[in-house]
């Protein structure tokens, strides 16, 4: 099986750092690109105007930021990823995502930052098994 796009979210953890890392090894032996996708939860209704402005390009700006060193282990390594920050909850928007941008994997951690003990599998990574178009490769 070839792919040519990859898609991996990230979230800060060592999970994302691990699936980061598979994926560039992927994306090495097959000249694939690789795209880092970082989500935020949803900002509340009640927020609007000016404010609501603020708050999402607060968000964006921190989600640029959390992605930078995930971005400068695949640019040491020669590659130039794509940086996408989404607002949403982070299972949908990961499908929704890996099927509008056409990608042929999504490469993620088997569990984020809220690592439940005695999880086998978090919530994110068993929403985009589950309804993903494409393969899903979970790291640990």
């Amino acid at each position: 099986m070839q792919f040519k796009k990859i898609l991996v979210p990230i979230d800060g953890s060592e999970h994302s750092l691990r699936a980061l890392r598979a994926a560039q090894a992927l994306a090495t032996c097959q000249g694939a690109t690789v795209t880092l996708l970082h989500c935020y939860d949803r900002i509340p209704m009640l927020i609007g105007g000016e404010p609501r402005q603020e708050l999402t390009q607060e968000l964006l700006e921190e989600g640029r930021k959390l992605m930078e060193p995930y971005a400068g282990v695949l640019s040491d390594a020669g590659m130039t990823p794509e940086i996408m920050v989404r607002e949403g909850r982070p299972g949908h928007v990961i499908v929704e995502e890996a099927q509008n941008g056409g990608f042929d994997l999504v490469v993620m951690g088997s569990r984020g930052l809220s690592d439940f003990e005695g999880m086998l599998l978090g919530s994110v990574a068993h929403r985009v098994l589950s309804a993903a178009h494409c393969p899903v490769l979970v790291t640990r």
